[in-house]
């Protein structure tokens, strides 16, 4: 009876040093997309996962250290929550992060490149650092401010944002130009739109204010073109559309895409 006791205390050991040695085996893949952010500002990464993979709590590490980021709000680069935090970013800070989810029997890392960069002479942007949006011409249209839902405040809202064409600010007189949240409207696009938008505000955390703003290159493409498909079948069927082979993303912005059941 003794004999079997020890073979039972035996096997639960090994069961959880083989659950130990799985979690210490993780899965890993890169995140694609690089952004490339302006230095000196503020800024937030965060762990991008499947709806599958929140199973147990996240932990960011630079490059390959062992040693996880502070998570003391006074760290210039600190997590908090799940997010992390660069308060501001400095261009040394480029480079690639890790986040970790792990638990007893499961571990996820994701590599995630940062580059930071410096404004261009007598520029208020670095060209690597710009996202490119098209709107057709001959119709009214919209440029998104990317990447500002990290900032809203306790109700959920935006501070704030100023819009610059070309580094010189741009008159919003809600007739050409609107300002609606992190959004500029555009009213009658033409050719003459073209250039580049700077969209920005200042985000105040832990009583001191931090400048954020992204560069959008506008590129005005032909007038505007509606196609109709009309298809049959049952209401539960999948009804979509493809461009050259790919379908058509829910954020692209010169392509969109309606369904209308009869």
């Amino acid at each position: 009876m003794e004999n079997m006791k020890v073979l039972l205390r035996l096997v639960c050991f090994i069961a959880v040093l083989i659950s130990s040695l799985e979690a210490d085996i993780c899965e890993e893949r890169a995140e694609q997309v690089i952004l490339v952010s302006s230095a000196y500002e503020i800024d937030v990464r965060s762990c991008l996962l499947n709806p599958n993979e929140k199973k147990g709590p996240i932990i960011w590490y630079k490059n390959d250290s062992k040693t996880p980021i502070s998570m003391e709000v006074a760290s210039r680069i600190h997590q908090h929550e799940d997010k992390l935090w660069f308060v501001p970013a400095k261009v040394e800070d480029s480079g690639y992060y890790y986040c970790t989810i792990r638990n007893s029997t499961y571990c996820l890392k994701i590599k995630i490149t940062t580059k930071f960069v410096q404004h261009e002479p007598n520029l208020c942007y670095n060209r690597e650092a710009i996202f490119t949006q098209r709107l057709p011409v001959a119709a009214d249209g919209q440029l998104v401010c990317p990447y500002m839902e990290f900032f809203k405040d306790e109700k959920n809202e935006l501070p704030k944002i100023e819009w610059h064409k070309d580094c010189k600010p741009l008159l919003l007189d809600n007739i050409n130009f609107t300002g609606v949240t992190d959004r500029l409207i555009i009213a009658n696009v033409t050719a003459a739109h073209n250039g580049k938008y700077t969209c920005g505000t200042f985000y105040t955390y832990l009583g001191k204010q931090y400048r954020i703003t992204r560069v959008i290159e506008l590129m005005t493409i032909g007038s505007k073109l509606q196609l109709i498909c009309n298809v049959s079948g049952h209401i539960s069927d999948y009804v979509y559309w493809k461009w050259n082979g790919s379908l058509i993303q829910d954020e692209d912005s010169v392509l969109a895409e309606e369904y209308v059941p009869a």
